[in-house]
């Protein structure tokens, strides 16, 4: 199923929870757009709109590694160095701007994003904001469909459901993580037309598609 339908689920799945639990607009606002954030997650683990969202563009990274590069050939040619200083000076300065351009791919600007997210978690003493950034960190190494479409995933999702609840203090926000979540799950597997391949929901231990 396409990012676009997820998320209109996902956003559909918090805007329900919020009529139920009685919640006033401005939680119910919250929870849907919390539903249709949690509803895109499990794509994670491909390039998709969440993903392109999220992850720091490739191009900044390369254009900032070529401006050390830069300030590194710069430098050893002005400041006093000897021979040598000079010769690695260049050799990594040229390094800088010859290779990052080459090698740099934009899934790994993903799992920088999950490294980010998780010390500014640990900074903020965040214990919500730190799974997300494992989450996102391991989403990003993963093939598509694997572990972050299986019950393994939800389970792992929920419980970051339950510190995000615990820590801002707003009774549903768990229910709306675990509802949207499986939603996308729901939303992939092969009884709907459109999905030529389903989910293993019960990876690692089988990988029986549904």
């Amino acid at each position: 199923m396409d990012g676009k339908t997820h998320f209109i689920t996902g956003c559909l799945t918090g805007f329900g929870v919020a009529q139920y639990s009685n919640a006033d607009w401005l939680t119910t606002a919250s929870f849907t757009l919390l539903g249709g954030f949690t509803g895109l997650v499990p794509d994670l683990d491909v390039s998709g709109v969440l993903a392109r969202k999220l992850s720091i563009n490739k191009k900044w990274a390369i254009l900032l590694l070529g401006f050390i590069g830069l300030y590194l050939m710069s430098s050893s040619f002005t400041s006093p160095h000897t021979y040598w200083s000079k010769q690695l000076g260049v050799l990594l300065g040229s390094g800088l701007l010859i290779f990052p351009p080459l090698f740099i791919k934009q899934k790994w600007m993903l799992t920088l994003t999950g490294i980010l997210v998780g010390i500014l978690g640990l900074y903020y003493e965040s214990i919500w904001v730190i799974l997300l950034g494992i989450y996102i960190v391991i989403a990003s190494l993963l093939s598509h469909r694997s572990l972050t479409h299986s019950l393994l995933g939800l389970f792992y999702f929920s419980i970051l459901g339950y510190f995000l609840e615990k820590e801002i203090l707003v009774d549903g926000l768990m229910f709306v993580c675990v509802a949207a979540y499986a939603s996308h799950l729901i939303l992939d597997m092969k009884w709907l037309p459109k999905n030529r391949k389903g989910v293993k929901l019960f990876l690692p231990f089988s990988k029986i598609e549904l």
